[in-house]
């Protein structure tokens, strides 16, 4: 139940959500979610506030984040990209494979 009429704590967002406290106190840090303070510790937030959360940061992460169209991958996104190909093919030139993953040591059968 929420403290007050209209208001929930910090663990009822989470079980809301799906989410864990520690996120949802994040948030509130950060200022993704509005919350106002009862006394020294006890962090409260209206359900308009919590729905809103849900529906601008709530599955637009990963995997769908990056797949939206406007998405554009940060420099350290492109970087660290480039770097896993650059590592993977230096990788299979060491083995002996080509980019295929085929191995291009064995001798050809005619």
């Amino acid at each position: 139940m929420p403290v007050e009429q209209g208001f929930y704590t910090v663990k009822e967002a989470a079980a809301v959500l799906g989410i864990t406290e520690s996120t949802i106190r994040r948030a509130i840090q950060n200022g993704a979610i509005r919350a106002d303070k009862f006394g020294a510790r006890l962090n409260t937030t209206t359900p308009a506030e919590v729905e809103r959360y849900r529906q601008e940061r709530l599955g637009r992460q990963g995997w769908d984040k990056r797949r939206a169209p406007e998405y554009r991958p940060s420099r350290g996104a492109r970087w660290a990209k480039e770097y896993r190909a650059r590592k993977k093919m230096r990788s299979a030139q060491r083995d002996g494979r080509d980019n295929s993953g085929r191995d291009n040591t064995t001798a050809s059968h005619d």
